[in-house]
């Protein structure tokens, strides 16, 4: 028997140190991911994509140094008193639950947020963004739901059954309001990249939204991914062939925010929309082209805010803590 046990002890010891150790993304004060070289000194990934966007990247300020981003406006009592629940809020078409996380408010009748993650519509999870939506319900008094939804790369899935999945989780928050004690006609939604197109569809979805912020936001669809799965990228364009129907660009256009705003007349909640100058991942032009389309569909004041030089992770730049605020205050004054 202690034989037996010696031999466990050595296989799990083994197991520990064969398995890789991966190191955390480094980046700099713009967004853009560090590499570290064999000597110490650190290069930037992707640099000559950069340099019609920004220049030489490496002639910008503290271009080459690691920078942790840091946001004062999170409430460290609300980050410890606000203890999340997971809920499942159906099954996915290929038979997966999809959860989501609520954090309460504690509030009876408090305004609703819903945030909806990004991650190329492949990846990410409802259980990010935790500081934020701890502070938005600890600190001022509003429930967030983040809500997980089908991927793109699970087999058979197409963008009608993702955005479907954001829909059926917002009625489903809004079929159980008196038990989560929000009120359905105050409600906000935010999403990050991917989860900026999956939100941005819900605001306009839903009469009762008063408040949307994009966080870098896909909103023009063809335009998105003419820049981040081009045909000449073989493998990512290859990745999104089921989920965009065959690359059929009308079937593409019936889920972009942007096309979708021509179908609109009326519509009234406050916008705010966050990119970066150097944003080679989907774009700079996103906000401008969505801009435009809200007008027309009747919201004149939508507010760009533009962080010069940083990249599409803006919450990993210096600009991280100024978009977080700027949602905060947006929803805690509109809500």
């Amino acid at each position: 028997m202690r034989s037996l046990r010696v031999l466990l002890l050595a296989l799990v010891v083994s197991a520990f140190f064969l398995t890789p150790i991966t190191a955390a993304t480094i980046y700099n004060r713009y967004g853009m991911v560090l590499i570290e070289e064999g000597d110490g000194s650190y290069s930037i990934k992707d640099a000559q994509k950069y340099e019609a966007l920004t220049g030489d990247p490496y002639l910008l300020p503290k271009a080459l140094v690691p920078y942790e981003a840091k946001v004062p406006a999170y409430n460290n009592s609300a980050k410890k008193k606000i203890v999340p629940e997971t809920l499942v809020y159906k099954k996915s078409v290929t038979g997966e639950d999809l959860p989501m996380m609520i954090y309460r408010s504690g509030r009876s009748n408090s305004p609703v947020v819903f945030l909806i993650h990004g991650g190329g519509w492949v990846a990410g999870s409802y259980k990010g963004a935790a500081d934020f939506c701890k502070t938005l319900a600890g600190k001022y008094g509003i429930t967030v739901v983040s809500i997980e939804y089908s991927f793109a790369n699970a087999p058979g899935v197409r963008m009608e059954d993702t955005v479907d999945d954001c829909y059926d989780a917002v009625e489903y928050v809004f079929s159980r309001a008196q038990e989560f004690g929000i009120d359905p006609d105050r409600v906000g939604f935010v999403g990050s990249s991917a989860g900026g197109h999956l939100s941005a569809c819900c605001a306009m979805h839903f009469p009762q939204t008063k408040a949307y912020a994009g966080w870098y936001g896909a909103y023009d669809l063809q335009y998105t991914m003419n820049n981040y799965a081009p045909e000449s990228n073989v493998q990512k364009h290859q990745r999104y062939d089921v989920f965009f129907s065959g690359w059929d660009p009308d079937y593409i256009d019936k889920f972009s925010p942007i096309k979708i705003a021509e179908t609109k007349k009326g519509l009234s909640y406050k916008v705010i929309l966050f990119t970066g100058t150097a944003d080679i991942t989907i774009g700079t032009d996103n906000p401008r082209r969505y801009r435009e389309a809200l007008s027309a569909a009747g919201i004149k004041n939508v507010k760009v805010v533009t962080y010069k030089n940083v990249t599409h992770a803006i919450g990993k730049s210096y600009a991280g803590a100024d978009m977080y605020t700027k949602t905060l205050r947006l929803f805690a004054k509109t809500l």
